[in-house]
């Protein structure tokens, strides 16, 4: 007779009981595939807070505009014939079209106009022109009273971010604090010479965790080949910022181990041969620095299970072609659209996403711990800390009100 086995005889691990661990080292799945949530991750932390927009370079002289998605808001950055940098929500004021239809272009004569009723702004967010004025009486709506809405917008070492608040609860230096000086050096006098975006079939916070530690290093071979097979590099630090922000300390990387060449001519500013630094800023950027090519990832969140990943390679201004050529090649061995890592990294999270919209993986763990050295989950911890801080709900249970505290208890 065949013997049957059965949940209740099986023996080991218990998928179902809550993990008896500190509960900032495992986390509620539902927090991934939860609608409502989802709502309101979108307008109290990618609305609320600062926002990677995109680099000075992509809006490089008066008139050049480059338009952003921000929680299912346009925005446009506008470089003004002043040569000054500001952020509108691209909606005209009128009857609430598109006012710059492409992702990016130049305007013209510091004049745009919309499509729709011919309604005409300059890149300083001025009305000049309502067409046929006498149809509005009221004095209310004339062209020296109605202006785009503008957003708030600063940048820091090259990058643009914007706030969608009313009344940011911070500046863009206090937000960042100290998380960038590690790569400040090598981000100076940059331009973005690669663009591509994924479509992401998980939740945007699948990607963000599997940035912001290293264990799943072992994922990669390029990864497992260059770095951990070095003894030292596991003993790399991860350095843990205030507002979720961390720094991956520099770790040289053996990339002759896969026959790519060692990264020892033309390095950027700050950088030795073959060192690595990486640097994650809340709630969606990463910050990749391989001594010679700079990668930034940001995330733009579409659904639950759905999410634009925006890929930027970076280098310096002053290149020649030929070190511009030796720097696209570098970029893409690793980063590009068919390099060794991103497609991994996208295919690992959208097999979890697969599992966490069965509902039958209540908890991830995040328990590692390992003196904030490569492998410690110290960093995820250190993001859901803010994440939870911000949502108002506990990552160990998204239907408990979150309270300063609460999340170190047992």
């Amino acid at each position: 007779m065949d013997t049957l086995s059965s949940p209740a005889s099986a023996l080991g691990w218990d998928w179902d009981r809550v993990p008896g661990l500190p509960r900032t080292h495992y986390l509620d799945n539902r927090m991934y595939t939860h609608e409502a949530l989802f709502n309101d991750e979108k307008e109290k932390i990618f609305k609320a807070q600062w926002k990677f927009a995109c680099h000075e370079s992509e809006v490089p002289e008066p008139g050049r505009y480059r338009v952003i998605n921000v929680a299912d808001t346009s925005v446009a950055i506008i470089r003004g014939t002043d040569n000054t940098l500001r952020a509108f929500l691209n909606i005209c004021p009128h009857r609430g079209a598109k006012l710059l239809r492409d992702v990016q272009g130049t305007i013209k004569g510091d004049r745009t106009t919309c499509f729709y009723h011919h309604w005409t702004f300059t890149t300083a967010g001025q009305c000049t022109t309502i067409p046929l004025p006498q149809g509005y009486p009221n004095e209310a709506i004339n062209a020296d009273n109605v202006h785009l809405k503008a957003v708030n917008l600063d940048t820091i070492h090259g990058l643009i971010f914007v706030n969608l608040s009313s009344q940011p609860s911070q500046t863009l230096k206090d937000f960042i604090g100290s998380a960038m000086d590690q790569i400040q050096a090598p981000l100076g006098d940059l331009e973005v010479f690669h663009y591509h975006r994924v479509l992401v079939k998980a939740n945007w916070k699948l990607f963000v965790e599997t940035n912001c530690e290293g264990y799943h290093e072992l994922l990669h071979l390029l990864n497992r080949t260059t770095a951990l097979s070095q003894p030292t590099y596991l003993k790399r630090k991860w350095l843990l910022h205030p507002n979720g922000h961390h720094t991956f300390q520099p770790a040289n990387i053996a990339y002759n181990k896969l026959k790519l060449g060692d990264r020892g001519t033309d390095t950027l500013n700050g950088m030795t041969p073959n060192m690595h630094v990486v640097t994650d800023i809340f709630p969606d950027v990463m910050i990749n620095v391989r001594s010679t090519v700079v990668r930034i990832d940001s995330l733009i969140p579409v659904e639950p299970g759905l999410t634009i990943l925006e890929c930027r390679g970076l280098g310096p201004k002053s290149d020649t072609e030929t070190q511009r050529r030796a720097r696209v090649k570098q970029h893409n061995q690793v980063w590009g659209p068919m390099g060794r890592n991103l497609p991994e990294d996208i295919w690992a999270i959208e097999t979890q996403w697969a599992n966490m919209t069965a509902h039958e993986y209540p908890y991830s763990l995040v328990a590692r711990e390992d003196n904030d050295q490569a492998t410690d989950d110290s960093p995820v911890r250190s993001f859901y800390a803010k994440w939870q801080q911000l949502v108002g709900v506990s990552s160990f249970d998204i239907h408990t009100p979150f309270k300063n505290g609460a999340a170190h208890e047992q």
